[in-house]
């Protein structure tokens, strides 16, 4: 059965595409293939931008199979069926409500067709990993989406600070995260720097040459793929 892994957040433009294709090529590395030589792990889009979908297409090898979800509300269901170990699924961001039309009943996901596929692949997911900015903007959609959505629905979740330039300071980390534990978030060690290589869209992070800037920037994603499967097998203890 396959674990299904959620990037979620309300707010386009954190790193969903981004951070799942890159687990995808981290955990696809990590599990090899499946015995008829296929690969073991894919990365789903369920975004109707299609970056996610578009980023792989320009792959030399793609480590992963890419499946496109975001029309197919009805097969969601199916999809810890698939001959996978892991499924990595990129998102779209969606609308914001008011509190008070939070407040009145009404779905923070909104009622048309990505909330209604975004509900669907909730109700799928193992886990759900929330990229944030270290940007202020960021803050409020991130705490709608775990608060709204997440919580109220028991998802297991945590949230990465995600593209973060060094040259800026640690300080707008460690502001960042006293946000999201302030509100009692587990929130991954790792933080994913922000590197060039991240965005020419040709390779992902176990594609990259061993030269000094592209072993770091990989360093980040094997990190976090590391935390996240103890993050997984600790929620997993506790379950049982």
């Amino acid at each position: 059965m396959a674990q299904v892994h959620l990037l979620a957040n309300r707010k386009g433009g954190v790193g969903k595409s981004l951070i799942s294709l890159n687990m995808g090529a981290v955990c696809a590395d990590t599990a090899g293939a499946r015995p008829d030589g296929r690969p073991s792990v894919a990365v789903a889009s369920a975004d109707p931008q299609g970056t996610s979908l578009w980023r792989a297409a320009r792959l030399a090898d793609q480590p992963f199979d890419v499946l496109d979800i975001s029309g197919d509300v009805a097969n969601v269901a199916l999809l810890k069926s698939l001959p996978y170990d892991h499924i990595w699924v990129d998102t779209p961001g969606w609308a914001e409500i008011t509190p008070e039309e939070y407040a009145a009943g009404k779905d923070p996901l909104g009622d048309e067709k990505y909330g209604t596929l975004l509900s669907a692949l909730l109700d799928q997911a193992d886990d759900v990993v929330v990229p944030i900015l270290t940007e202020p903007d960021s803050f409020e959609p991130t705490w709608q989406t775990i608060e709204w959505v997440l919580k109220p629905r028991n998802v297991p979740f945590v949230v990465v600070i995600n593209n973060w330039p060094p040259a800026e300071g640690i300080a707008y980390v460690e502001g960042t995260r006293a946000f999201c534990e302030g509100h009692g978030w587990p929130v991954a060690r790792t933080v994913i720097r922000r590197y060039r290589v991240h965005t020419n869209a040709t390779k992902v992070v176990t594609q990259y040459h061993n030269n000094r800037v592209e072993l770091q920037a990989r360093e980040d994603f094997f990190r976090f793929a590391l935390e996240h499967g103890m993050r997984t097998a600790a929620a997993k203890e506790v379950v049982s």
